[in-house]
């Protein structure tokens, strides 16, 4: 087993140099491989980690707020680099993403995009069982022959308590670092995603060969232990909520056509639903905001209108200006919905790039009125920032102010899970706290962070950050924070079975009690 060349931890800035010390002594022979890989000399290397480091510190909006740790293996890296002739390109990426995972930004990667990953068998190997979250746990699945629904692997211990001697929580927070600071939901449902390519986290923290991996099974008061071999295949497990329209979030991914009338539907008891699988954009689909707008219109007579955006990926903000014309009440609006602010060293006058596009607008900006103005300052008054940044280094703030359009005296439920990511997020967040509005479900993914993209000079390795800092209104980052519902429907085990899509069902009786007289 060879060691990654420059394995990352957690440590105090007391023993940063003893810890290079000791990386020192355990990878000194990095550069015999048994693989043939890109390789960058030390000086080039040390001047895209200069680089890489410039990037953070002048265009990441989140470096600003994450913690000192983040500098420690800067200092580290920076060390290790210089007691190596040479690097293999696609290991200095990790590292880099590794300093990354620091931070809250759920945007960001570091990525090597020449690197071909088939020469490495360990790359192409996966776990052997389905994974699926339960809770706080995770259940040990296998797919029914010829059904879409899954039964336990291990029936008499149907829970994973540990991976490779590590508790399952800590074998997440460790290799499949990049979710390290992801909301709690969410860092165990992106873990066991990562942990289906187990043997592209092994790679990626220092093995270069399939070892045999110890698991851990529990049925909460026995336990049972054995070894596995990791298999050619992904096994994979498919949420309940997305099985009817996995195909259309594929169309809307790729911008592909499809049948619009197939996102909504009336249910029992005159209760009306909608499934948003993307955050489509309008260039896309040139027709879609006058569909979405016919079909919200012909459900104002509903007891109640259904959003499904659970498993939800992001996009643009088009269709959330769309809904908010209906959602926010008239006397809710102006309704300040989400404040940001662009990380820069030196003012400059908006409109700032990619700004307008998500409909965020400074304070003077002739996008707003006089009445704009004062809900924002009203806003204001009782706003404050749960994250302290040094403003010095930010633009001025960006406000999206939403405002009713079209009469809609209906209550509005948004249904959400722990995989609303970017867009869809935000789409949570802008509408909680609008008294006909409440959340369902579980708390989301979050992120809303402007992203760039930046290649070293070099290496050519693709970082991707952040360049911004997003608030939700109760002064929350959505990054690491996500958005908590009002009304908690976590799925149980039936959901994660595959049976039955419990969550929205609960969902729909928890409406039937609210409103049986509407």
């Amino acid at each position: 087993m060879k060691k990654n060349f420059l394995f990352i931890i957690s440590i105090s800035a007391v023993i940063t140099t003893i810890i290079g010390v000791i990386w020192h002594q355990k990878h000194k022979a990095l550069l015999t491989n048994k693989y043939s890989f890109q390789k960058i000399h030390q000086a080039r290397a040390l001047e895209d980690f200069n680089e890489f480091k410039t990037i953070l510190e002048r265009k990441s909006s989140y470096v600003q707020v994450s913690n000192p740790e983040v500098y420690e293996h800067l200092e580290i890296l920076e060390q290790t680099i210089k007691q190596h002739d040479s690097i293999e390109v696609h290991l200095f990426a990790y590292e880099f993403e590794k300093i990354i995972a620091e931070t809250i930004d759920r945007h960001a990667y570091a990525r090597h995009p020449d690197f071909n990953e088939d020469k490495i068998e360990l790359l192409n190997l996966y776990f052997p069982y389905i994974l699926a979250p339960f809770m706080d746990k995770a259940l040990v699945l296998k797919k029914e022959p010829g059904l879409e629904t899954y039964d336990y692997a291990f029936k008499a211990y149907p829970y994973l308590k540990q991976i490779h001697k590590m508790p399952l929580h800590d074998f997440i927070e460790t290799y499949a670092y990049r979710r390290k600071n992801a909301p709690k939901a969410s860092k165990l449902y992106d873990g066991l995603r990562d942990i289906r390519y187990i043997g592209e986290l092994l790679y990626k923290n220092g093995h270069d060969a399939e070892i045999p991996i110890e698991l851990v099974l529990t049925n909460g008061k026995k336990d049972t232990t054995f070894n596995i071999n990791l298999v050619p295949e992904k096994q994979s497990w498919r949420n309940t909520a997305t099985r009817a329209y996995s195909d259309i979030s594929d169309k809307m991914y790729f911008g592909e056509p499809f049948e619009y009338e197939r996102l909504s539907t009336w249910l029992k008891d005159s209760i009306a639903y909608i499934n948003i699988p993307d955050m489509a954009s309008y260039y896309d689909y040139t027709d879609l905001e006058a569909h979405i707008t016919k079909t919200i219109d012909g459900f104002s007579t509903a007891q109640a209108l259904i959003v499904d955006i659970r498993n939800n990926g992001g996009g643009t903000r088009e269709i959330l200006n769309t809904l908010s014309g209906y959602f926010v009440q008239p006397e809710q609006s102006p309704w300040v919905a989400n404040i940001t602010y662009v990380r820069q060293d030196e003012k400059s006058k908006p409109p700032i790039d990619g700004m307008n596009s998500r409909f965020l607008y400074t304070y003077n900006s002739d996008q707003f009125d006089e009445k704009d103005r004062e809900a924002i300052d009203q806003f204001n008054k009782n706003y404050t920032s749960k994250t302290q940044f040094d403003t010095d280094k930010f633009s001025e703030p960006h406000y999206m102010i939403l405002k009713n359009k079209r009469p809609f005296d209906v209550p509005v439920y948004i249904l959400v899970n722990q995989n609303c990511f970017s867009a869809a997020s935000v789409f949570t967040s802008v509408f909680k706290g609008l008294p006909n509005v409440k959340i369902a479900g579980v708390t989301t993914n979050g992120s809303s962070g402007r992203s760039h993209k930046f290649t070293l000079q070099h290496s050519k390795i693709k970082i991707k950050l952040s360049t911004m800092l997003s608030f939700q209104r109760n002064g929350k980052t959505l990054d690491g924070n996500g958005t908590q519902p009002d009304l908690i429907i976590p799925m149980d085990e039936t959901h994660v079975l595959g049976k039955s899509d419990t969550q929205l069902e609960q969902l729909i009786s928890h409406i039937k009690t609210q409103h049986a007289t509407r």
